[in-house]
């Protein structure tokens, strides 16, 4: 599980307001808007030798990059050879938004699985960000630890948050509440 990274001077200029970022056991989600470094990050922890990491015991990193078809891992075995060749073979007939979803039900996790989600909403409806939201719950609950960059709503629940913009968080909940889209009747 990571606890702790340390951005190297690389990484530290392209990521508003943190040098050093804490993170807690389950759900941890990165806010900020386009262009503060969330997946920046994700990526410094995925592949940065030079970024340091603290961590509790043996940790396996999995990347769900936006611009990958299949996540990439770091660590762990063999495994995850035939289930990255498992998801290659499905992606060449699913969507992006399939594909996320058949990798949360492909992926097995462990304690030692820390999963990165680079704005895993993209190119989900809105039954697939409730199924997404179950999957990751159920991740968390066994034992797994997921850092997610992303804009949704749906995923800051119960999470821990980094904001990469001061505030961030508030000025989104408070646009929300003023939408009066949402305040309208449903048309039945």
């Amino acid at each position: 599980m990571l606890r702790r990274l340390d951005l190297c001077m690389n990484h530290a200029r392209r990521v508003d307001r943190y040098r050093r970022i804490r993170f807690e056991p389950g759900l941890n989600v990165i806010l900020g808007p386009n262009g503060t470094g969330k997946s920046t990050v994700l990526r410094a922890i995925a592949t940065c030798r030079h970024c340091r990491r603290k961590e509790e015991g043996p940790t396996e990193y999995i990347f769900f990059d936006t611009g990958e078809r299949v996540p990439q891992a770091r660590g762990g075995s063999s495994r995850r050879n035939v289930t990255r060749m498992v998801l290659e073979a499905r992606a060449l007939f699913s969507s992006h938004g399939e594909i996320v979803q058949a990798a949360f039900s492909t992926i097995r996790v462990t304690p030692a699985t820390c999963l990165l989600l680079d704005e895993p909403e993209t190119a989900q409806d809105f039954e697939h960000l409730l199924a997404l939201r179950k999957a990751m719950r159920n991740a968390v609950e066994h034992g797994a630890q997921i850092i997610c960059a992303t804009h949704e709503v749906l995923f800051w629940e119960g999470a821990h948050v980094t904001e990469l913009r001061r505030r961030y968080r508030q000025r989104v909940i408070r646009e929300f509440c003023r939408l009066k889209c949402l305040h309208s009747r449903a048309e039945g």
